[in-house]
């Protein structure tokens, strides 16, 4: 179905496995286009509950294909590329499912970008991620300079902008950038399990919550606690609610179903 990543789907867990191992995964204009395709895809299939990112390999993503970068000729060119791979991480990056990037190897560039546009980040213990871009001549054109910046303490965002230094897993964890480290051998265990963790709560709940917090990074409080009042409002109708309150009361385990 895809070029570039294999793509499953099994008991509401979709996993997107890049498959360039060879160029450490790299992503080309293909995987950018097929992203594209996986995030429209992913929106219409409502049996896809949670989406999973790993890289075949050693390596996670090593970011943008610098061979192909390097053939595009013009500033204008250049321009309509990266507006490109901005529109589409920011599709994935607002996919109303929850995302796990489970980061198998190092994560640099548009790989580092790639985990970012994700809700959760599972790291291998001997795994690095950054955006060396300036040590060839530009930055990083995915969201990186902006997402890093509200991600970290703007000291260690500079340093890793400005300097091009990754970060350590150890280091990753510190800083709040990832949710956990563990051994390469148990990164993609470790997501599913998150993810089977999430199936079990409420369909709805979780998708309003993604919004809500997205809001909430991208606007004052007051337009953030009036978008929760609203979502509240929303979720109190469900199907959802009347179970998950019947089942707190009658001390039993909630089924929910996303109604």
């Amino acid at each position: 179905m895809y070029q570039s990543f294999d793509y499953s789907l099994n008991d509401g867990i979709a996993l997107v496995r890049l498959n360039r191992p060879n160029k450490l995964n790299a992503i080309d204009n293909v995987m950018v286009r097929e992203f594209g395709e996986l995030a429209a895809k992913v929106r219409a299939d409502k049996n896809v509950r949670v989406v999973i990112f790993t890289g075949n390999g050693r390596a996670f993503c090593a970011g943008a294909d610098i061979a192909s970068l390097n053939s595009i000729e013009t500033s204008g060119d250049f321009m309509t590329h990266i507006e490109n791979i901005q529109k589409t991480f920011n599709a994935l990056d607002d996919l109303d499912r929850p995302t796990i990037a489970a980061i198998n190897g190092l994560a640099f560039g548009g790989g580092c970008e790639l985990s970012l546009v994700c809700d959760f980040r599972i790291m291998a213990e001997e795994a690095s991620m950054g955006v060396p871009e300036i040590l060839i001549g530009v930055l990083p054109g995915a969201g990186g300079t902006q997402r890093l910046a509200k991600m970290l303490p703007p000291a260690i965002a500079k340093q890793m902008i400005y300097l091009g230094e990754p970060l350590k897993a150890a280091q990753a964890l510190q800083f709040g950038l990832v949710n956990q480290v563990v051994p390469a051998a148990q990164v993609l265990d470790t997501a599913m399990d998150l993810a089977h963790r999430l199936l079990k709560m409420p369909p709805l709940g979780v998708r309003c919550a993604k919004l809500l917090v997205h809001t909430g990074m991208n606007a004052d409080l007051k337009t953030g606690i009036e978008a929760e009042r609203q979502a509240m409002a929303f979720l109190f109708g469900t199907e959802d609610r009347v179970e998950g309150m019947g089942a707190f009361l009658a001390k039993r385990q909630a089924t929910f179903k996303g109604r």
